[in-house]
């Protein structure tokens, strides 16, 4: 209703917005003598604001008329509205125009600002002529209201080339969805927006807005924050690592009975917000090389040597959370070889090997499974004792006076077969 004109009849103790809304004139702001209209009159009024939880109307005072004359179309238009409206205030009222309208015509009024009344018209065409005309300037008429509020990052949606959120507008008494603009935004950031929320150190953004409204209609929106602003690659690469701290960190549930997990069912176990792997990552060799430079890890060298050398097309790669540690896979001359190597504890290099066939393969990787389980239960000290021939150890060496990836690197090296 913002920016349009009406009409307000009056006729005795109310004020008609449509032929079937009337409000009692107590609750409009007139002085508090007028309890009375002895004649009938109308204003024209041009609407300045609506507050919704009120349901009040602030307006202007246009014209002050005599007389009876028909609501105009687009006011009979807008009738589910205006049954809203339970008061009506104005910016100023001019005492000549109230008490031209408020007596009858013949009365003579004594008052120190009252001049003359203004003369009614003749006739229902001239009536019609003298009230259309201010609808007809403001109906190709348009405006635009601005505001500025802040909205929770919470509530914000994550989409495709940036975030969206809906908002009610007072001024229109509408529910409005607006979109901020940023294409460094994807749609599966929604599941990590508290990330962002920390990374912006802020728990909500500021938004500035214009509503462009042409002819009664919104005929444009645009919304821009200084927060979503910020967001580009190199902050979503902060998200990232946040992220991913948090998951290295994290502890696997009791109940949960798997020791390897592949990089979507790491994510999936202990992501509470159900985050996919691929909000951030193509394949698992980026989040290893991530997790190493996060991490303070003890091997930095031979995870990156292990990382290099793990057939991606065979098999994935597998993780271990207790302790926080990976399963790669290395191709001999003759035999696969499964490696476990942790990433900050002083627990030697674990390698199983098998023949060449996809179905060995399988039922090697379930056995190191089972053995992990068995190592967190009774300890590496059972197991070795009791390892088979296809189980080798390397040990690490920690000396300063000895480069240990060198002689590690040698030693694995001969291994492979």
């Amino acid at each position: 209703m913002i920016g349009e004109k009406f009409i307000l009849k009056f006729n005795g103790d109310k004020v008609y917005l449509t032929d079937s809304k009337a409000i009692p004139l107590e609750q409009v702001a007139l002085p508090s003598h007028v309890k009375w209209f002895a004649t009938k009159a109308y204003w024209v009024i041009h609407v300045l604001n609506f507050d919704v939880p009120t349901k009040t109307i602030f307006a202007e005072i246009e014209s002050y008329r005599n007389g009876n004359c028909n609501f105009p179309e687009h006011q009979l238009q807008r009738e589910e509205r205006l049954q809203e409206v339970d008061k009506i205030r104005f910016k100023n009222i001019s005492t000549n125009g109230l008490l031209s309208t408020l007596y009858c015509k013949h009365e003579r009024i004594e008052h120190e600002d009252y001049e003359e009344n203004v003369k009614e018209p003749d006739n229902e065409s001239e009536i019609d002529r003298v009230i259309e005309q201010p609808f007809k300037e403001i109906i190709s008429n348009s405006y635009i209201i601005k505001d500025r509020f802040t909205v929770p990052i919470k509530n914000l949606r994550f989409q495709l080339g940036g975030v969206s959120f809906e908002k009610r507008i007072l001024h229109l008494g509408e529910n409005l969805v607006f979109t901020i603009l940023n294409y460094d935004i994807r749609e599966e950031f929604d599941a990590v927006k508290n990330y962002f929320s920390n990374v912006l150190k802020t728990k909500s953004i500021t938004v500035n807005i214009e509503i462009e409204v042409t002819d009664y209609k919104i005929t444009g929106t645009k919304a821009t924050s200084a927060e979503i602003a910020r967001i580009d690659q190199k902050m979503v690469e902060n998200v990232k690592f946040e992220f991913v701290k948090e998951i290295a960190k994290k502890k696997i549930h009791a109940e949960i009975d798997k020791n390897l997990f592949t990089m979507d069912e790491l994510f999936d176990t202990l992501s509470e917000e159900q985050v996919k792997s691929n909000t951030f990552y193509n394949s698992d060799n980026e989040l290893i090389n991530d997790l190493l430079q996060i991490t303070n890890t003890k091997h930095y060298k031979h995870l990156r040597f292990l990382s290099a050398s793990h057939r991606h097309e065979i098999m994935k790669l597998r993780f271990v959370l207790r302790p926080f540690s990976f399963i790669f896979l290395l191709e001999g001359r003759l035999h696969y070889h499964i490696v476990w190597e942790t990433l900050d504890t002083r627990e030697a290099t674990y390698i199983w090997y098998t023949e060449k066939e996809l179905s060995r393969l399988k039922a090697t990787l379930r056995k190191v499974e089972d053995v992990i389980n068995v190592i967190k239960v009774q300890g590496k000290i059972a197991y070795i004792n009791s390892a088979d021939e296809g189980f080798r150890r390397i040990f690490h060496e920690y000396s300063e006076l000895v480069d240990g990836f060198v002689k590690w690197k040698f030693e694995l090296e001969n291994i492979l077969t």
